[in-house]
């Protein structure tokens, strides 16, 4: 067995980001915003170029998003509820699962490892991507941006997962794919784990891990 592996399965929990880790979201990220920069009378980003933040709670992300193309940051108020609104509509139809991910947690579950999500979408659209895409009932808990008084990278969303799972952190891993996972993590003292093909930037890599993959394909081979 392979050191992630063991790694892996020597945990009581493992708890998963989601966007750029279990899900790949970024087109209905992407249509969002520019249906409401349409909205709002204000041009598009092209499809070319790639979207800087798909890490952050909504504001920082749609605000970073929008600055690539001038968008003024006193709009954002406006542009922000348009932007849900639309992500709604989506209902993350252009979502999907990275391959593998299925099997991995069907594994985990198998082997009785507890799940929980911890995330900076809003619980409500993350609830919403995980039944969309059918893999809500793995999970014991599920955090999102909201749930709590701030967003990762901030300790406090992960020490509260852990709290409801009942799961010491020493106890429990973390799978993300940016430095905003790796710092929530290491600052709960939780090993972190990356998923390498997510939407972590080269620029931001400096940070502590305990291990990391391309695949899901590839944790238990």
């Amino acid at each position: 067995m392979n050191p992630l592996a063991t790694l892996l399965l020597n945990k009581e929990a493992i708890v998963f980001d989601l966007d750029g880790t279990l899900l790949h979201t970024e087109p209905d990220i992407r249509m969002a915003i520019n249906a409401a920069l349409t909205e709002c009378g204000h041009r598009t980003i092209d499809p070319n170029v790639e979207l800087p933040n798909l890490h952050g709670p909504s504001r920082e992300l749609v605000g970073s998003a929008v600055a690539l193309v001038d968008f003024p940051e006193e709009g954002l108020d406006v542009l922000i509820p348009a932007y849900q609104r639309h992500y709604k509509v989506q209902a993350h139809a252009h979502s999907n699962l990275y391959p593998g991910v299925m099997s991995l947690l069907e594994n985990l579950r198998d082997r009785d490892i507890k799940l929980a999500i911890c995330t900076n979408k809003i619980e409500a659209n993350a609830r919403h991507a995980l039944t969309k895409t059918g893999i809500i009932d793995f999970f014991d808990v599920i955090t999102g941006s909201d749930t709590t008084a701030f967003p990762k990278p901030h300790p406090l969303p992960l020490s509260h997962t852990l709290k409801e799972l009942d799961v010491a952190h020493a106890h429990a891993v973390l799978i993300g794919d940016t430095h905003v996972d790796a710092r929530c993590a290491a600052r709960c003292n939780v090993d972190f784990i990356l998923h390498q093909n997510g939407y972590g930037r080269p620029s931001e890599a400096d940070y502590r891990i305990a291990g990391q993959f391309n695949t899901y394909d590839s944790v238990f081979s």
